[in-house]
C-alpha cells in the first residue's frame, strides 16, 4: 500500500471574521493524490472543537465504509471512525491541539495528514482518494480553514504561545481582545475602564469572560473579570459578534479562553518577565499629578510542569507564578504619594482523564487571591515625605470547573460542566478608628491629608467589602443527522447562582465623616476652608454624613438554547437558533425584586460559497442579545445614609488641632434649598451617631436631616416598574472573505448594532408628587423628607409607567399601585445607541519567514446612552451598572444625544513578524486611532433636580452642549516592537531557551487620553480654571525583558 503524506502545521494564530486562513505546507512529489478541501466550520462547546469530513473517490463519488483513524499528538488518544453512505465522518468533543489522521478504504491508497483543532470550532475536510496503483505525480499542499463559530461569528482566536513568540503584547487578557476589529479600549479614568474593552460601541460592562467554560465575569458591575496570568492560557477566542445561541449574557462581546493541559511528554518550563520602573520613560505632568513620579513595575517568574500520570489516559499540568508588581503616583493637589505593591503568587492546575477515546473528564483549578498594599506619603509635588497611611486591598479568590465530554453514538454527544468561582475587592485603610475630616476650598473638596486641609489622623474616607461567588452547572447535547441536507443540532441548558457580600461605610469608630463648609444658602455649597479655632463666622457650618450601605444579595441566571446548523447544499448553510434567558435577583432581605424572564432572542445566519474551490465566502447573521442586571442594583436597597448640618456652638468652634474634630456643635441648620428638613433617622446602638465626637446633641426625629435612606429595606415590589424587561440589543452582520492564495486572505464586513430597550433607574419623586396632588391624595411623605427619593428601575422611554409606591401614604395601610403618564414624568427620551462599522481585514499567514495581519475599521457610535456604566460623570466614571445618572432626571437627557464616549471613527491595527534568521525574529504591533469625543459638562440652568447633582449636565455657562461636541483626546499613534532570539541548543542549558525584549510605545508619544470635562465649579457661569486640562496621558515608553526556558 502506498501512503500519501499531507502536512498542515500550526502556523497561523488568528482568525478574523470567519475568514478561511491557510497555512503553507511543504510540497511533495507523490505517486498518489488525496486532495484536502476544507469546508466551513460548525461550533463546539466552550472547551473543545471537532473534525468533520467527506471521503470521495477521484470522480467525486462518496466512499462508504472508509476507515478514518484520528490520533491526538499530545494525549495519544485515538478514535476510529467509519464513513456513512454519503462518505461522511465526524469526530467531536476534541481538545484543541494537533491531530494526525489516516484514511483507508478497500481499493484505494491510504491518505495521512495532520489537522489542528481549535476551541469552539469545527474543521471540515473533503478527502479525495485515488484508486490503488495510480501513478500520477503532482505537488500536494495541505490547506486548513480556521472558521469562527458556525461561519457567522466575527473575531479572532489566538494560541498564546505562538502569539508571545512572534508579537509584542502586554501580558493581560485585555491586550489580546484589543487585537480584534471593532474592539476599543475603555476610556481612561478613575473607574479603571481602560483595563477593559468596548465591543461594537457598547460600554465596558457588557461583555462575558470564560475560562474552560467557567464564567469569570464580575457579577457586581460586569466590568471585567477574575485575572489569570498569561502563561496559564492555551488559547483565547474573542467573539465580537454573530455568536450563536450557546453564548449569551452579553450585549458587547464574549472572551472565551482555555487553559493548558498535560500531554504524553513530560515538560518543564520557566518564564521570566522583567519590566522595572527604571527602564520606563517619564510621564508628563497633569494638573493633578507630577509625571516623573508616575511609575509602574511588573516582574514575574512562572514555573510550569506537565505530563502523563497514566500514559494515554491521565494527564496533569500546573503553573506557579511569583509576582513583584509596583504602581506609584504622586498627586500634588491632594498632597499624597501612593505606592501600591502586589507580591502574592498565583497557582493553577489541571487534570485531564480519558476513560475511553470518546469519554473525557477535566478539572481546572486556579487561585488569584492576592493583597495590594498601599503606602501613602506626604507629597508636595517634588518631594516624598513621611508615611501617613497604609491601605490593604484584598483581591481575587479560588475557582474551579469540572468538564465532561462524551460521545455516546456516532450521531449523539453530550457535555456537562459544574464550577465555582470567587472574587473579591475589599479595601481597608490602615487606620479604622479615626474619623475623616475635610475642608472645602476653591472649587474642589480635599479630604484630610491634603495640603490645604486641617491636620487629622485619618487620610482615608471609606471602607468597602465586595466578595462575590458564582456557582454554575450546564448540560449540552449535539445531534447529527441527514434530512434534506446535513444537520447539526446543538441544544443545552445552564444555570448559575450568584451571591455577593457588598458593604460600603465611612471609616471611623462610627460610620461618620465631617467637613467644614460655608453656610449652604444655595443649592451648592462648600467654597471656604476650615474655620479657625474659636471662629464665630456666622456662615461657618459643620457638614456631617452618616453612611452604611449594603449587605448580602443573590441572583440566579439561567438559559436554554437550541440551534440547527443546516447544510442545505454543499455550498450553502443556514443557522437557525433561539435562546431564552431568565434573570432574577433578591434584595438584601432575601426578597425577589427582579424577575426578568422570557428573554427570547433569535440567532440566525447563513454562509454561501459561490465558487467551487471554496475560496470565496459570503455570510450574514442576525441576533438579539440580552444582558443580566448587575448585582450592584440590589446592594442599594437598605441604606442607612443621611446628612446633617450644624451651626457653630456658642462661643465659636472648639476644634481638636490634632484631628480636626469638634468637641461640640450648635443647632441644626434646616430648611435650605438642598433639603435638611426630613426627620433624622435612628442609628443602631453599636454604631450610634451620638457616640461620634461632638455629636452627642444629635436628636432622632428632628426635622433637620437630608435622608437618602433610613435603614429600612425598600419593598421588593417597589424597586422596579411593573412589567420590567431586560436590556436588549439587536445585531446584523453582512460580510465576505476571499482567500487569494495559500498565504493571503482578505475580508470585508458591515456591522449594525441597535439598542432596542434598556433597564435603568430614574427618580420619580417629582412625578409621584404631581400625580398625588392631581388626584387629591396626600403627598406629605414625599414633601416632608420622609421619602427623599423614589428611584425605580424601568424600561426608560417616552411612555407611561406603572409602579408600586415605596410605602403607604399618610393615613393608609397599603401601598398604592399608580400609573405615571409621560407628561408627569417629563417626557423622557427613548434610549438610543446605534453602532455601525465597516471592517476591512487581511492576513498573510506566517510561513516561517514572515507574517502580517491587520484591520481597518470605520465606525460610528451615536445616541444618548453609553451603556450600563458611564465614562463621563463630571470628572469621574460610574460603574453602578444599570443605575447610572444618565436617566435620573429628564434634565440629564437635554443635549445628551451625540457621539458616545466609545466612538472612534478610524482605527488601524497592524501586527506581524519577520524572521531574519532561524534564531532571530522581530515583531511589531501598530495602532492608529482617531480621537475620542468628549462632552462639556456643567450645571443645569432650569432643572433644579439635575442641578443639585453638580456639574454633570450637558450645559456649559447655561448654554446647551451637545454630547460629544466638546473637547477631544489626541489621535493614538503607537508602535510596539519585539525581539526574539532562540539560543543555539549547545548554549541553552540542555533545553530550549528563548530570550525576549519588548519595547512599548517606541517613540514615547505622549497622547492625551482624557481631559477635565467640568466647565463649572459651584454653579451656572462659575467657570473652572481647570476645564479642558489633561487628566491622563497614554503610557510612556517602557521596556520588558524576558526569557522562556523549556525542557
Amino acid at each position: 500500500m502506498k501512503k500519501l503524506s499531507l502536512r498542515s502545521g500550526l502556523l497561523a494564530t488568528t482568525t478574523i471574521c470567519g475568514a478561511a486562513l491557510s497555512t503553507m505546507a511543504g510540497g511533495a512529489l507523490v505517486a498518489t493524490v488525496a486532495t484536502m478541501l476544507p469546508a466551513v466550520a460548525q461550533a463546539q462547546d466552550y472547551t473543545s472543537g471537532a473534525l468533520l469530513g467527506t471521503v470521495t473517490d477521484s470522480g467525486g463519488a462518496p466512499v462508504a465504509g472508509a476507515t478514518v483513524t484520528l490520533t491526538s499528538s499530545a494525549q495519544g488518544q485515538s478514535r476510529t471512525l467509519t464513513t456513512n453512505a454519503s462518505g461522511q465522518f465526524s469526530a467531536i468533543g476534541l481538545l484543541p491541539g494537533e491531530y494526525t489522521y489516516t484514511v483507508s478504504a478497500n481499493g484505494y491508497d491510504d491518505a495521512t495528514g495532520t489537522a489542528t483543532i481549535v476551541i469552539s470550532q469545527e474543521v471540515r475536510y473533503d478527502i479525495a482518494l485515488n484508486s490503488t496503483g495510480a501513478t500520477q505525480t503532482v505537488v500536494v499542499k495541505g490547506k486548513r480553514v480556521r472558521q469562527d463559530f458556525t461561519k457567522t461569528t466575527t473575531g479572532l482566536t489566538v494560541d498564546l504561545d505562538t502569539l508571545v513568540s512572534q508579537q509584542p503584547i502586554a501580558r493581560n487578557l485585555n491586550a489580546v481582545t484589543l487585537l480584534a476589529p471593532t474592539v476599543t479600549r475603555g476610556q481612561t479614568g478613575n473607574g479603571g475602564f481602560e483595563k477593559s474593552s468596548s465591543f461594537g460601541g457598547g460600554s465596558v460592562a457588557e461583555n462575558a469572560y470564560y475560562i474552560d467554560g467557567l464564567n469569570i465575569t464580575n457579577p457586581d458591575t460586569y466590568v471585567g473579570g477574575n485575572q489569570v496570568p498569561f502563561d496559564f492560557y492555551k488559547t483565547i477566542e474573542v467573539k465580537t459578534g454573530g455568536y450563536a445561541a450557546e453564548f449569551g449574557r452579553a450585549t458587547g462581546g464574549v472572551v472565551n479562553a482555555t487553559t493548558k493541559s498535560g500531554t504524553n511528554e513530560f515538560m518543564f518550563a520557566i518564564h521570566g518577565n522583567y519590566a522595572p520602573k527604571d527602564l520606563g520613560a517619564d510621564q508628563l505632568d497633569t494638573y493633578s499629578y507630577t509625571g516623573k513620579f508616575d511609575k509602574t513595575q511588573e516582574n514575574s517568574l512562572s514555573v510550569e510542569m506537565g505530563g502523563p500520570l497514566i500514559k494515554d489516559h491521565l494527564f496533569a499540568y500546573g503553573l506557579y507564578q511569583m509576582n513583584d508588581n509596583v504602581r506609584e503616583t504622586g498627586n500634588f493637589r491632594t498632597g499624597a504619594f501612593t505606592r501600591l505593591k502586589n507580591q502574592d503568587p498565583f497557582l493553577g492546575a489541571k487534570l485531564d482523564a480519558y476513560f475511553t477515546p470518546t469519554q473525557r473528564l477535566s478539572l481546572t483549578y486556579f487561585d488569584t487571591s492576592r493583597e495590594e498594599i498601599g503606602d501613602v506619603y506626604d507629597f508636595d509635588g517634588e518631594t516624598v515625605g513621611n508615611q501617613t497611611d497604609r491601605t490593604v486591598e484584598t483581591l481575587g479568590g479560588e475557582s474551579y470547573v469540572l468538564n465532561y465530554n462524551g460521545q455516546l453514538t456516532d450521531w449523539f454527544t453530550i457535555s456537562a460542566a459544574y464550577g465555582d468561582t470567587k472574587d473579591a475587592d475589599n479595601f481597608l485603610p490602615g487606620n479604622l478608628t479615626d474619623y475623616n475630616v475635610a475642608s472645602y476650598y476653591g472649587t474642589d473638596g480635599i479630604y484630610t491629608g491634603g495640603s490645604e486641609t486641617i491636620s487629622s489622623a485619618q487620610p482615608s474616607l471609606s471602607v468597602s467589602v465586595d466578595n462575590v461567588e458564582r456557582k454554575f452547572y450546564r448540560f449540552d447535547g449535539d445531534m447529527r443527522f441527514e434530512l434534506a441536507g446535513r444537520h447539526h443540532v446543538r441544544f443545552g441548558y445552564d444555570h448559575e447562582e450568584n451571591t455577593m457580600e457588598k458593604i460600603s461605610t465611612l471609616v471611623g469608630t462610627q460610620p461618620v465623616s465631617y467637613s467644614y463648609e460655608t453656610n449652604p444658602d444655595s443649592s451648592v455649597y462648600g467654597t471656604a476652608g476650615a474655620p479657625a479655632v474659636g471662629s464665630t463666622d456666622p456662615n461657618s457650618v459643620l457638614h456631617v454624613i452618616y453612611e452604611f450601605l449594603g449587605g448580602n444579595v443573590s441572583a440566579e441566571n439561567s438559559a436554554w438554547y437550541i440551534q440547527d446548523s443546516w447544510d442545505i447544499t454543499p455550498t450553502f448553510n443556514v443557522q437557525v437558533g433561539v435562546r431564552n434567558d431568565d434573570f432574577t435577583q433578591n434584595n438584601l432581605s432575601g426578597q425577589r425584586y427582579l424577575n426578568l424572564t422570557g428573554n427570547i432572542g433569535p440567532r440566525l445566519g447563513f454562509s454561501w460559497t459561490p465558487d467551487t474551490d471554496g475560496n470565496w465566502k459570503v455570510y450574514g447573521s442576525y441576533g438579539s442579545n440580552f444582558i443580566p442586571p448587575a448585582m450592584n442594583l440590589g446592594y442599594r436597597g437598605k441604606d442607612l445614609y443621611f446628612e446633617a448640618l450644624f451651626a457653630q456652638p456658642a462661643g465659636g468652634w472648639d476644634i481638636d488641632p490634632s484631628t480636626g474634630l469638634p468637641t461640640s456643635v450648635g443647632a441644626p441648620v434646616v430648611d435650605i434649598p438642598t433639603g435638611f428638613s426630613a426627620p433624622c433617622p435612628d442609628t443602631p446602638a453599636s454604631a450610634s451617631i451620638n457616640s461620634a465626637p461632638g455629636l452627642s446633641s444629635y436628636v432622632v426625629g428632628t426635622a433637620a436631616c437630608n435622608v437618602h435612606g433610613n435603614g429600612s429595606q425598600e419593598g421588593a415590589t417597589s424597586k422596579t416598574s411593573i412589567g420590567l424587561q431586560a436590556t436588549e440589543e439587536d445585531e446584523i452582520i453582512l460580510g465576505t472573505t476571499y482567500r487569494f492564495n495559500d498565504m493571503w486572505t482578505f475580508g470585508l464586513s458591515y456591522i449594525n448594532r441597535d439598542l432596542k430597550r434598556i433597564s435603568e433607574d430614574s427618580d420619580f419623586q417629582t412625578a409621584i408628587i404631581d400625580y398625588l396632588d392631581a388626584n387629591g391624595l396626600d403627598s406629605s411623605i414625599y414633601t416632608d423628607g420622609t421619602i427623599s427619593n423614589s428611584y425605580y428601575v424601568w424600561n426608560v422611554g417616552d411612555h407611561d409607567v406603572t409602579i408600586n409606591l415605596k410605602q403607604p401614604l399618610a393615613g393608609e395601610t397599603e401601598t398604592r399601585t399608580i400609573t405615571l403618564t409621560a407628561d408627569q414624568l417629563g417626557h423622557y427620551h427613548d434610549p438610543k445607541r446605534n453602532y455601525q462599522a465597516l471592517v476591512f481585514d487581511w492576513k498573510r499567514a506566517f510561513d516561517g519567514k514572515w507574517g502580517l495581519q491587520g484591520s481597518y475599521t470605520w465606525s460610528r457610535s451615536y445616541g444618548n446612552y453609553e451603556g450600563t456604566v458611564k465614562s463621563e460623570v463630571g470628572n469621574s466614571q460610574q460603574d453602578d451598572a444599570g443605575a447610572t445618572i444618565a436617566f435620573d432626571s429628564p434634565g440629564f437627557e437635554d443635549y445628551a444625544t451625540g457621539l458616545l464616549p466609545n466612538d472612534r471613527t478610524h482605527t488601524l491595527k497592524v501586527w506581524g513578524s519577520y524572521a531574519f534568521t532561524p534564531n532571530f525574529m522581530i515583531g511589531a504591533n501598530v495602532l492608529v486611532q482617531s480621537p475620542a469625543h468628549f462632552s462639556c459638562l456643567g450645571y443645569h440652568p432650569t432643572d433644579p433636580y439635575a442641578g443639585s447633582y453638580g456639574p454633570y449636565s450637558h450645559y456649559c455657562g447655561g448654554v446647551g452642549a451637545v454630547q460629544g461636541k466638546g473637547l477631544k483626546s489626541d489621535w493614538t499613534k503607537n508602535l510596539d516592537l519585539s525581539f526574539r532570539y532562540t539560543v543555539p541548543e549547545k548554549y541553552a542549558i540542555g533545553g530550549n531557551l528563548v530570550l525576549r525584549a519588548d519595547i512599548f510605545n517606541v517613540f514615547d508619544n505622549h497622547q492625551i487620553l482624557q481631559r477635565r470635562l467640568t466647565y463649572e465649579t459651584t454653579g451656572v457661569g462659575v467657570v473652572s480654571s481647570n476645564y479642558g486640562k489633561t487628566t491622563y496621558y497614554n503610557t510612556p515608553r517602557y521596556v520588558r525583558l524576558g526569557f522562556d526556558l523549556s525542557y
